[in-house]
């Protein structure tokens, strides 16, 4: 029985000093689906494909997936207690100067719901932030692509120079509608003009 979720070869840990805009380079997605009892996972679980937007149409076609990995149930049932799932990454961090808010084409988690995971408790939403003016704020929101709006309950937010972590505080599990979802990032400077980051954002889950 797999009781880790391990997603190190999807996100890579290491900050890099360049950035790139949210817009720029092929797109990395990643998409979920239900795994049915079978050789991968005795038990069921959930499917997790990940790969390169090679003709930038958003869709995770069979010759762009370049990783496969299973989040395998237990012999009850059950999965395990923490899954962290990480939004793909490229090493490097994603930045806007835009205070209307840009939406990141980049970091996406396509297909994800909510209904797979059994006896979920919490959801949080994490990442490292960081300003280019500490009297200009950065603030992070997921966005729910699907229904093109933010999750509400998700804002992350930071006025430091250096790279800090944050955690949403509050349990946005009621704010996710059930059925799959595409979920990406907004972000919004909290002045025109001034620019502001994000690195290794994830979404923690939470069992009883």
């Amino acid at each position: 029985m797999k009781s880790l979720f391990n997603y190190a070869c999807l996100a890579c840990i290491f900050f890099c000093s360049c950035t790139k805009q949210g817009t720029t380079g092929l797109s990395s997605l990643l998409s979920l689906t239900t795994e049915p009892p079978g050789a991968n996972c005795p038990f069921g679980g959930t499917k997790v494909v990940s790969g390169l937007d090679a003709n930038r149409d958003n869709v995770l076609e069979d010759n762009e997936i370049q990783n496969v990995k299973y989040v395998c149930n237990g012999s009850n049932g059950s999965s395990d207690k923490q899954t962290i799932l990480y939004f793909p990454a490229n090493g490097v961090a994603y930045s806007t100067s835009s205070a209307a808010g840009q939406i990141d084409s980049i970091e996406v988690i396509n297909h994800f719901d909510i209904s797979s995971y059994p006896d979920i408790d919490s959801i949080a939403f994490s990442s490292y932030l960081q300003t280019s003016d500490p009297n200009v704020n950065d603030t992070l929101n997921l966005w729910d692509l699907t229904n093109n709006r933010i999750i509400d309950s998700t804002t992350l937010t930071t006025n430091t120079t250096d790279l800090a972590w944050r955690s949403t505080t509050v349990n946005f599990l009621n704010q996710l509608q059930p059925g799959p979802i595409n979920v990406g990032i907004q972000q919004k400077s909290g002045l025109e003009g001034t620019a502001v980051s994000y690195y290794l954002p994830m979404i923690t889950i939470y069992r009883h």
